[in-house]
Protein backbone atom coordinates (compact mmCIF):
# COMPACT_ATOMS: atom_id res chain seq x y z
CA UNK A 1 0.00 0.00 0.00
CA UNK A 2 1.43 3.35 -1.03
CA UNK A 3 2.16 5.72 2.17
CA UNK A 4 -0.20 8.83 2.87
CA UNK A 5 2.50 11.13 3.11
CA UNK A 6 5.98 10.66 0.61
CA UNK A 7 8.55 12.48 2.47
CA UNK A 8 10.31 14.62 0.98
CA UNK A 9 13.90 12.88 1.25
CA UNK A 10 13.06 10.45 -1.21
CA UNK A 11 13.68 12.73 -3.88
CA UNK A 12 16.76 14.45 -2.36
CA UNK A 13 18.50 11.61 -1.01
CA UNK A 14 18.16 10.03 -5.10
CA UNK A 15 19.85 13.07 -5.89
CA UNK A 16 22.25 13.25 -3.16
CA UNK A 17 23.88 10.15 -4.61
CA UNK A 18 23.58 11.26 -8.39
CA UNK A 19 25.11 14.38 -7.97
CA UNK A 20 27.86 12.92 -6.03
CA UNK A 21 26.91 14.44 -2.37
CA UNK A 22 26.67 17.76 -4.03
CA UNK A 23 22.89 18.53 -3.08
CA UNK A 24 22.06 18.66 0.96
CA UNK A 25 19.13 16.31 2.05
CA UNK A 26 16.52 17.82 4.18
CA UNK A 27 13.62 16.63 6.71
CA UNK A 28 11.86 14.24 6.22
CA UNK A 29 8.81 15.20 6.88
CA UNK A 30 8.29 17.97 4.43
CA UNK A 31 6.70 17.14 1.09
CA UNK A 32 7.83 17.65 -2.47
CA UNK A 33 5.19 19.45 -3.38
CA UNK A 34 6.53 23.14 -0.80
CA UNK A 35 8.10 25.31 -3.00
CA UNK A 36 9.95 28.43 -1.19
CA UNK A 37 11.83 31.01 -2.83
CA UNK A 38 14.35 32.23 -0.04
CA UNK A 39 14.92 35.15 1.63
CA UNK A 40 16.96 38.11 1.08
CA UNK A 41 18.80 39.91 3.71
CA UNK A 42 20.17 43.36 2.42
CA UNK A 43 23.83 43.32 4.46
CA UNK A 44 24.75 46.84 3.63
CA UNK A 45 23.99 49.44 0.93
CA UNK A 46 24.19 47.58 -2.38
CA UNK A 47 24.93 44.11 -1.07
CA UNK A 48 22.34 41.63 -0.65
CA UNK A 49 22.17 38.12 0.48
CA UNK A 50 19.74 35.41 -0.33
CA UNK A 51 19.12 33.09 2.54
CA UNK A 52 17.43 29.40 1.63
CA UNK A 53 14.99 28.14 3.80
CA UNK A 54 15.41 24.46 4.70
CA UNK A 55 12.41 23.37 2.70
CA UNK A 56 13.64 24.75 -0.13
CA UNK A 57 14.16 22.55 -2.71
CA UNK A 58 14.54 24.72 -5.93
CA UNK A 59 16.39 27.01 -4.06
CA UNK A 60 19.26 24.93 -1.56
CA UNK A 61 22.20 26.91 -0.66
CA UNK A 62 22.25 30.73 -0.39
CA UNK A 63 23.65 33.38 -2.59
CA UNK A 64 24.22 36.94 -2.84
CA UNK A 65 24.61 39.88 -5.01
CA UNK A 66 26.36 42.90 -4.90
CA UNK A 67 25.37 46.16 -6.96
CA UNK A 68 28.52 47.67 -8.23
CA UNK A 69 29.12 51.18 -9.81
CA UNK A 70 27.79 49.99 -13.18
CA UNK A 71 27.04 46.29 -13.07
CA UNK A 72 26.30 43.91 -10.92
CA UNK A 73 28.00 40.78 -9.33
CA UNK A 74 25.97 37.10 -8.85
CA UNK A 75 27.70 35.03 -5.82
CA UNK A 76 26.56 31.50 -6.73
CA UNK A 77 23.29 30.91 -8.51
CA UNK A 78 21.64 27.91 -6.99
CA UNK A 79 20.45 24.42 -7.46
CA UNK A 80 17.54 24.73 -10.46
CA UNK A 81 17.08 27.27 -13.43
CA UNK A 82 14.17 28.64 -11.91
CA UNK A 83 15.77 29.81 -8.51
CA UNK A 84 18.48 31.21 -10.54
CA UNK A 85 15.70 33.09 -12.54
CA UNK A 86 13.93 34.43 -9.04
CA UNK A 87 17.40 35.75 -8.15
CA UNK A 88 17.76 37.51 -11.44
CA UNK A 89 14.52 39.01 -11.06
CA UNK A 90 14.70 39.74 -7.28
CA UNK A 91 17.77 41.34 -9.07
CA UNK A 92 16.66 43.61 -11.81
CA UNK A 93 13.73 44.62 -9.47
CA UNK A 94 15.93 46.90 -7.80
CA UNK A 95 18.60 47.98 -9.88
CA UNK A 96 18.56 48.23 -13.81
CA UNK A 97 22.33 47.73 -13.70
CA UNK A 98 23.66 44.39 -16.05
CA UNK A 99 24.69 41.11 -14.26
CA UNK A 100 28.68 41.45 -15.45
CA UNK A 101 30.03 38.62 -13.06
CA UNK A 102 28.94 35.10 -11.52
CA UNK A 103 31.02 33.78 -8.85
CA UNK A 104 30.92 29.98 -8.50
CA UNK A 105 32.14 29.08 -4.82
CA UNK A 106 32.68 25.51 -6.34
CA UNK A 107 30.98 23.37 -8.85
CA UNK A 108 28.35 21.66 -6.60
CA UNK A 109 25.12 21.50 -8.50
CA UNK A 110 23.45 23.14 -5.61
CA UNK A 111 25.51 26.69 -6.14
CA UNK A 112 26.07 26.95 -10.02
CA UNK A 113 22.90 25.59 -12.05
CA UNK A 114 20.56 28.64 -11.93
CA UNK A 115 24.31 30.39 -14.16
CA UNK A 116 22.26 29.58 -17.67
CA UNK A 117 19.77 31.52 -17.32
CA UNK A 118 21.07 35.01 -16.76
CA UNK A 119 22.83 36.54 -19.54
CA UNK A 120 25.56 35.10 -22.12
CA UNK A 121 27.64 38.22 -21.56
CA UNK A 122 28.12 37.20 -17.83
CA UNK A 123 31.96 36.34 -16.82
CA UNK A 124 31.61 33.69 -15.10
CA UNK A 125 34.46 33.23 -11.90
CA UNK A 126 35.52 30.37 -10.56
CA UNK A 127 38.97 28.08 -9.92
CA UNK A 128 40.42 26.10 -12.48
CA UNK A 129 39.62 22.68 -10.10
CA UNK A 130 35.85 24.20 -10.19
CA UNK A 131 35.82 24.50 -13.92
CA UNK A 132 37.56 20.82 -14.44
CA UNK A 133 35.10 19.19 -11.79
CA UNK A 134 32.26 21.23 -13.99
CA UNK A 135 33.45 19.95 -17.24
CA UNK A 136 34.23 16.13 -15.88
CA UNK A 137 31.76 15.87 -12.88
CA UNK A 138 28.78 17.60 -13.33
CA UNK A 139 28.08 16.38 -16.46
CA UNK A 140 28.09 12.85 -15.29
CA UNK A 141 26.40 13.34 -12.34
CA UNK A 142 23.50 14.81 -14.38
CA UNK A 143 22.80 11.73 -16.45
CA UNK A 144 22.75 9.43 -12.98
CA UNK A 145 20.17 12.15 -11.50
CA UNK A 146 17.83 12.07 -14.55
CA UNK A 147 18.22 8.09 -14.61
CA UNK A 148 17.18 7.64 -10.98
CA UNK A 149 14.76 10.00 -11.33
CA UNK A 150 13.25 8.61 -13.91
CA UNK A 151 13.36 4.87 -11.68
CA UNK A 152 11.81 6.40 -9.07
CA UNK A 153 9.00 7.75 -11.54
CA UNK A 154 8.38 4.40 -12.38
CA UNK A 155 8.48 2.53 -9.26
CA UNK A 156 5.75 5.18 -7.83
CA UNK A 157 3.51 4.45 -10.85
CA UNK A 158 4.31 0.53 -10.48
CA UNK A 159 2.95 0.91 -6.67
CA UNK A 160 -0.31 3.51 -7.62
CA UNK A 161 -1.57 0.54 -10.09
CA UNK A 162 -1.34 -2.03 -6.83
CA UNK A 163 -2.42 0.20 -4.72
CA UNK A 164 -5.95 0.37 -3.26
CA UNK A 165 -5.98 3.35 -1.25
CA UNK A 166 -7.44 6.24 -3.40
CA UNK A 167 -6.04 8.91 -1.01
CA UNK A 168 -2.52 7.93 -1.13
CA UNK A 169 -2.92 7.17 -5.02
CA UNK A 170 -4.12 10.89 -5.73
CA UNK A 171 -1.59 11.76 -3.21
CA UNK A 172 1.48 9.61 -5.08
CA UNK A 173 0.05 10.77 -8.54
CA UNK A 174 0.70 14.30 -7.46
CA UNK A 175 4.57 13.65 -6.18
CA UNK A 176 5.40 11.64 -9.93
CA UNK A 177 4.24 15.13 -11.21
CA UNK A 178 6.19 17.50 -9.11
CA UNK A 179 9.19 14.53 -10.08
CA UNK A 180 8.10 14.71 -14.44
CA UNK A 181 8.73 18.34 -13.57
CA UNK A 182 12.14 17.54 -12.14
CA UNK A 183 13.01 15.44 -15.08
CA UNK A 184 11.95 17.64 -17.70
CA UNK A 185 13.86 20.48 -15.99
CA UNK A 186 16.82 18.32 -15.73
CA UNK A 187 16.70 17.49 -19.08
CA UNK A 188 17.10 21.10 -20.65
CA UNK A 189 19.97 22.08 -18.20
CA UNK A 190 22.68 23.40 -19.72
CA UNK A 191 26.04 23.40 -17.76
CA UNK A 192 28.19 26.76 -17.77
CA UNK A 193 31.55 25.97 -16.55
CA UNK A 194 33.61 29.49 -15.03
CA UNK A 195 35.65 30.80 -17.62
CA UNK A 196 37.64 33.12 -15.63
CA UNK A 197 40.07 30.94 -13.30
CA UNK A 198 41.24 32.33 -10.14
CA UNK A 199 44.49 30.83 -8.86
CA UNK A 200 44.54 32.97 -5.47
CA UNK A 201 43.44 36.28 -5.51
CA UNK A 202 41.07 38.72 -8.09
CA UNK A 203 40.41 42.10 -7.21
CA UNK A 204 36.99 44.30 -8.91
CA UNK A 205 37.37 47.52 -8.41
CA UNK A 206 34.53 49.72 -9.77
CA UNK A 207 34.29 53.21 -8.33
CA UNK A 208 34.00 53.10 -4.43
CA UNK A 209 33.68 49.77 -4.80
CA UNK A 210 36.50 47.09 -3.90
CA UNK A 211 35.46 43.06 -4.56
CA UNK A 212 37.87 40.32 -3.43
CA UNK A 213 37.73 37.32 -4.90
CA UNK A 214 40.09 34.26 -3.75
CA UNK A 215 40.97 30.79 -2.61
CA UNK A 216 42.08 30.50 1.12
CA UNK A 217 42.53 26.89 0.87
CA UNK A 218 41.37 23.83 0.02
CA UNK A 219 38.49 22.64 2.50
CA UNK A 220 34.98 22.04 1.27
CA UNK A 221 36.59 20.72 -2.01
CA UNK A 222 40.04 21.41 -3.79
CA UNK A 223 38.43 24.64 -5.63
CA UNK A 224 36.39 26.86 -3.30
CA UNK A 225 36.53 30.62 -3.92
CA UNK A 226 35.15 33.54 -1.25
CA UNK A 227 34.24 36.72 -1.94
CA UNK A 228 35.35 39.31 0.45
CA UNK A 229 33.72 43.18 0.70
CA UNK A 230 36.11 44.95 2.57
CA UNK A 231 35.25 48.22 3.38
CA UNK A 232 32.05 46.46 4.34
CA UNK A 233 33.29 43.91 6.56
CA UNK A 234 31.37 40.95 4.48
CA UNK A 235 32.28 37.61 3.30
CA UNK A 236 30.76 35.52 1.72
CA UNK A 237 32.02 31.84 2.03
CA UNK A 238 30.00 29.34 0.36
CA UNK A 239 30.57 25.71 1.33
CA UNK A 240 33.73 26.77 3.74
CA UNK A 241 31.53 27.58 6.21
CA UNK A 242 28.37 25.45 7.22
CA UNK A 243 26.58 27.37 9.98
CA UNK A 244 23.96 25.49 11.89
CA UNK A 245 24.28 22.24 10.20
CA UNK A 246 26.51 19.39 9.68
CA UNK A 247 29.05 20.11 6.58
CA UNK A 248 28.99 17.71 3.53
CA UNK A 249 32.10 16.14 3.30
CA UNK A 250 31.58 13.90 0.12
CA UNK A 251 35.20 16.22 -2.01
CA UNK A 252 36.32 17.50 1.13
CA UNK A 253 39.59 17.44 3.01
CA UNK A 254 38.94 17.92 6.64
CA UNK A 255 42.15 18.35 7.81
CA UNK A 256 43.00 21.38 5.46
CA UNK A 257 39.45 22.87 5.94
CA UNK A 258 40.17 23.31 9.44
CA UNK A 259 43.36 25.09 8.70
CA UNK A 260 41.17 26.95 5.80
CA UNK A 261 38.73 27.95 8.57
CA UNK A 262 41.27 29.65 10.68
CA UNK A 263 42.43 31.58 8.08
CA UNK A 264 38.97 32.74 7.35
CA UNK A 265 38.22 33.57 10.73
CA UNK A 266 41.19 35.87 10.50
CA UNK A 267 39.53 38.32 7.80
CA UNK A 268 38.38 41.51 9.27
CA UNK A 269 34.73 41.00 8.87
CA UNK A 270 31.41 41.04 10.71
CA UNK A 271 28.99 39.21 8.52
CA UNK A 272 29.73 35.72 7.40
CA UNK A 273 27.40 33.90 4.61
CA UNK A 274 27.54 30.77 4.90
CA UNK A 275 26.25 28.34 1.83
CA UNK A 276 24.50 26.71 3.81
CA UNK A 277 22.36 27.80 7.58
CA UNK A 278 22.11 31.35 8.57
CA UNK A 279 23.94 34.48 8.59
CA UNK A 280 26.77 33.96 10.77
CA UNK A 281 29.75 36.23 12.79
CA UNK A 282 33.23 35.26 13.42
CA UNK A 283 31.85 33.57 16.34
CA UNK A 284 30.13 31.17 14.06
CA UNK A 285 32.84 30.58 11.90
CA UNK A 286 35.05 29.62 15.10
CA UNK A 287 32.06 27.02 16.31
CA UNK A 288 32.07 25.25 12.99
CA UNK A 289 35.52 24.85 13.35
CA UNK A 290 35.59 23.71 16.67
CA UNK A 291 32.97 21.22 15.33
CA UNK A 292 35.77 19.71 13.28
CA UNK A 293 38.39 20.11 16.22
CA UNK A 294 35.85 18.27 18.82
CA UNK A 295 35.65 15.27 15.53
CA UNK A 296 39.03 15.20 15.37
CA UNK A 297 39.75 14.68 19.27
CA UNK A 298 37.09 11.94 19.20
CA UNK A 299 38.55 9.84 16.16
CA UNK A 300 42.40 10.18 16.32
CA UNK A 301 42.59 7.93 19.74
CA UNK A 302 40.54 5.37 17.82
CA UNK A 303 42.92 5.80 14.85
CA UNK A 304 46.13 4.84 17.49
CA UNK A 305 44.70 2.30 18.87
CA UNK A 306 44.06 0.63 15.87
CA UNK A 307 40.22 0.06 15.51
CA UNK A 308 38.55 0.10 12.55
CA UNK A 309 36.61 2.75 10.42
CA UNK A 310 33.27 -0.07 11.22
CA UNK A 311 33.93 0.37 14.94
CA UNK A 312 34.79 4.20 14.99
CA UNK A 313 31.28 4.55 13.20
CA UNK A 314 29.92 2.32 15.42
CA UNK A 315 30.64 4.03 18.82
CA UNK A 316 30.92 7.54 17.31
CA UNK A 317 27.89 9.77 18.28
CA UNK A 318 27.13 13.31 17.59
CA UNK A 319 28.14 15.56 20.39
CA UNK A 320 25.40 16.79 22.21
CA UNK A 321 26.02 20.67 21.46
CA UNK A 322 25.74 19.28 17.85
CA UNK A 323 22.22 17.29 18.22
CA UNK A 324 20.03 20.59 17.03
CA UNK A 325 22.06 20.44 13.85
CA UNK A 326 20.37 19.91 10.55
CA UNK A 327 21.79 17.28 8.19
CA UNK A 328 22.86 14.82 10.81
CA UNK A 329 22.69 12.05 7.97
CA UNK A 330 25.70 13.35 7.00
CA UNK A 331 27.42 12.69 10.17
CA UNK A 332 28.76 9.53 9.75
CA UNK A 333 30.08 10.08 6.13
CA UNK A 334 32.22 13.16 8.78
CA UNK A 335 33.25 10.44 10.68
CA UNK A 336 34.66 8.55 8.15
CA UNK A 337 36.38 11.18 6.08
CA UNK A 338 38.20 11.74 9.30
CA UNK A 339 38.70 8.66 10.36
CA UNK A 340 40.41 7.67 6.28
CA UNK A 341 42.73 10.87 6.37
CA UNK A 342 43.92 10.60 10.17
CA UNK A 343 44.50 7.01 9.25
CA UNK A 344 46.63 8.08 6.34
CA UNK A 345 48.79 10.33 8.31
CA UNK A 346 50.08 6.79 10.06
CA UNK A 347 53.68 6.70 9.69
CA UNK A 348 54.03 3.43 7.53
CA UNK A 349 55.58 0.61 9.75
CA UNK A 350 59.03 -0.57 9.06
CA UNK A 351 59.61 -3.67 6.76
CA UNK A 352 60.80 -6.12 8.90
CA UNK A 353 64.28 -6.54 8.96
CA UNK A 354 65.74 -9.64 6.48
CA UNK A 355 68.97 -11.69 7.29
CA UNK A 356 71.38 -11.36 5.17
CA UNK A 357 72.05 -14.66 2.87
CA UNK A 358 75.08 -16.31 3.97
CA UNK A 359 76.42 -16.45 0.87
CA UNK A 360 76.48 -12.84 0.16
CA UNK A 361 79.14 -12.05 2.69
CA UNK A 362 81.84 -13.72 0.77
CA UNK A 363 83.10 -12.79 -2.55
CA UNK A 364 81.25 -12.60 -5.89
CA UNK A 365 82.97 -13.05 -8.87
CA UNK A 366 80.94 -11.50 -11.85
CA UNK A 367 80.78 -13.81 -14.69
Amino acid sequence: MLPKRIPRFVLFSLLLFAFGGAIAVFGAEQTVTQKETGEYEKLAEGVYARIARPDDESVVSNSGFVILDKSVLVFDTHYTPEAGQALLTKIRSITSKPVRFIVNSHYHADHTHGNQVFPESCQIIGTAASRRDALQKDSASLKRALNASQEQIEKMKKEISESTDSAAKAHATAQIRVRQELVEGLSRMKLLPPVIAVEDRLIIRAGKWEVEVFSPGNGHTDGDLVLHLPAEKIVFAGDLFFNGTLPNTQDANVLEWMKTLAKLAQLDATSFVPGHGAIGKKSDVLAFLAYFEELKSMIEPAVSRGDTLDQVIRSTRVPGKYSGYRFQQFFSANVQRMYTELKAQLPNPLPAAVPLDDAATGEIEEK
